[in-house]
């Protein structure tokens, strides 16, 4: 992918800083509420939204039907607003269930969630050998759970960049309460097009994010071209096994209902992803399912499935999703709580259950692990 200037490329909500240590690291985002250019002028939920919320769901669910009737240029456009709607809608619920880290985790026998999340993320820091200076992408940074972890335990200079402004208002809290606000910040832009030049990271990692894009090659295309020559890659993301079977009835209903409660119309297979990968450049340095090196008695969607019981996983459990949707429904019909937020409980409830689904199958694993580099420059040790 050829270069392209910044300034032909900026966009509204971004800034870049110069000088010191900092040169070209991304300023925490202004939020632009009007959201990015070429998008519809709708804003972001909030806290305190009331209809925002049921104008959001309608938008989610108005743009996925657009998506499946499109394909090209009006997918492509269309997705990423899709997505951006859905995490409007989800953000509240998934902080609720999950914390500040909206990612699966493999867990070690008697490990708990919180414990294996934390692992998991340092372990992607010491994977790609990030310290401090390094410059580092946080490719879909959610609320900034991955990356308020990662940087803290290796002083590396990380850049969330994520299409959601409310979830960047939300990621900017935590960095101001973890005191790396001097250090880290945010973009808000599409991780289809982010307004950076070429080589601008030493390193870039991705929590479960790249399966919400509308065109796997032109994301990974995007990537690539956002490291310098030398840099590496870890990417974790939602994957079809090799199990899967399109011709089988139970799959593909499973799938289908998997990418609709979870925004991800487009999954892959683990092959087809790595072959993606490598297909836009970069070396593949290693691969591997994560979710396979769980403890047989904590498998990846355990948390999903009621057996962690504690007033934590209260949001995550079936009975406490049943509960959730319902007690949402009454409080929605009282005036107490948003329009919309039953509705938007059924599809997390949906998204759910067809993980565990997808589980029980072994069709399906949300932490497949690739590890990659830019070729040229030099070999991290």
């Amino acid at each position: 992918m050829g270069g392209r200037t910044l300034a032909a490329r900026f966009r509204p909500g971004c800034r870049l800083l110069g000088g010191g240590s900092r040169t070209h690291m991304a300023e925490p985002a202004r939020i632009d509420t009007h959201g990015t250019e070429g998008a519809p002028h709708r804003r972001p939920v909030s806290a305190n939204s009331g209809g925002d919320l049921r104008e959001a769901l309608d938008d989610f669910l108005e743009l996925k039907e657009m998506v499946a009737a499109r394909e090209g240029d009006r997918a492509l456009h269309d997705q990423p607003q899709m997505v951006s709607r859905f995490y409007d809608v989800v953000t509240k619920f998934y902080e609720y269930g999950w914390g500040q880290s909206f990612h699966f985790s493999p867990r070690r026998s008697g490990e708990s969630l919180r414990s294996a999340v934390r692992r998991h993320e340092i372990s992607i820091g010491e994977l790609l050998s990030l310290g401090p200076g390094t410059k580092v992408a946080d490719i879909g940074c959610g609320v900034a759970g991955p990356l308020v972890t990662i940087a803290s335990s290796t002083g590396a200079s990380i850049t969330g960049i994520n299409l959601n402004a409310y979830q960047i208002a939300r990621g900017q809290r935590s960095l101001h309460r973890a005191g790396l606000q001097e250090t880290c910040g945010f973009l808000l832009a599409s991780f289809m097009d982010v307004p950076l030049d070429d080589g601008h990271f030493d390193a870039a990692y991705s929590f479960e994010s790249t399966c919400h894009a509308p065109d796997k090659t032109l994301c990974f295309k995007e990537l690539y071209r956002l490291l310098r020559p030398g840099g590496e890659l870890a990417l974790i993301d939602w994957c079809l096994t090799e199990d899967f079977d399109e011709h089988d009835p139970v799959h593909r209903d499973i799938r289908d209902r998997l990418e609709f409660g979870n925004a991800t119309p487009n999954l892959l297979t683990t092959s087809s992803q790595l072959d993606l990968v490598r297909a836009v450049g970069f070396e593949i340095l290693s691969s591997r399912d994560q979710a396979l090196e769980c403890d047989p008695d904590a498998p990846w969607y355990r948390s999903l499935q009621g057996r962690d019981l504690s007033l934590a996983s209260l949001g995550r459990i079936p009975a406490g999703r049943w509960f959730t949707a319902r007690a949402t429904s009454l409080l929605e019909l009282l005036r107490i709580a948003p329009a919309g937020t039953g509705e938007a409980a059924r599809i997390l409830n949906v998204a759910a259950d067809s993980l565990v689904e997808a589980g029980v199958a072994g069709i399906f694993t949300p932490s497949f692990l690739i590890h990659a580099r830019k070729p040229g420059g030099s070999v991290s040790s």
